[in-house]
């Protein structure tokens, strides 16, 4: 899912004042500023309070935050697991049971303006097939590109050393 406008959801904590935007000066009043009081684009900010309030919303509603990455949550109900990984505004997860992630899906959409996407087929330069058989995680593309971009046919041949593992 991708969650729409995500940085204005952020709440900032601090007083923030930013001069009129270009175009929407006050001409009776052209040196006064505005104070925020929400997160805006470009405020550096922004990323940290949309990660805040997501967080806190997760958590509010029985996620447990890694530990080593703090951008992966994760809910146990019974013998059931959701896996949630934020990456800014876009968020993946998964679970052991469908019924979960239709649930994780109305929890977000209620709380946050969200666009449901397909399948997941691609993610941070990482492609993924879901078939019957298993999920393949795998880097074929990026992998093309390379060998277009450095034209191994151009390179010369050379052997390397391999060294095998102890039994």
């Amino acid at each position: 899912m991708d969650v729409k406008s995500a940085f204005l959801n952020g709440v900032i904590s601090e007083e923030v004042f930013v001069k009129q935007p270009h175009g929407f000066e006050d001409l009776k009043h052209p040196d006064h500023v505005y104070k925020l009081n929400k997160s805006l684009y470009g405020l550096k900010q922004s990323p940290r309070a949309w990660y805040e309030r997501l967080s806190n919303f997760l958590i509010e509603n029985d996620f447990k935050r890694g530990q080593v990455d703090t951008t992966l949550f994760r809910r146990t109900l019974e013998k059931d697991i959701l896996v949630v990984q934020i990456y800014v505004d876009d968020i993946i997860f998964g679970s052991t049971n469908a019924s979960l992630c239709k649930e994780f899906s109305k929890l977000m959409q209620d709380e946050f303006e969200m666009s449901m996407m397909e399948e997941l087929k691609f993610f941070l330069g990482i492609q993924i097939n879901q078939c019957n058989d298993g999920v393949y995680v795998h880097q074929t593309k990026y992998t093309k590109e390379l060998l277009k971009k450095f034209k191994p046919e151009d390179c010369k041949v050379m052997n390397t050393q391999c060294i095998q593992p102890a039994p």
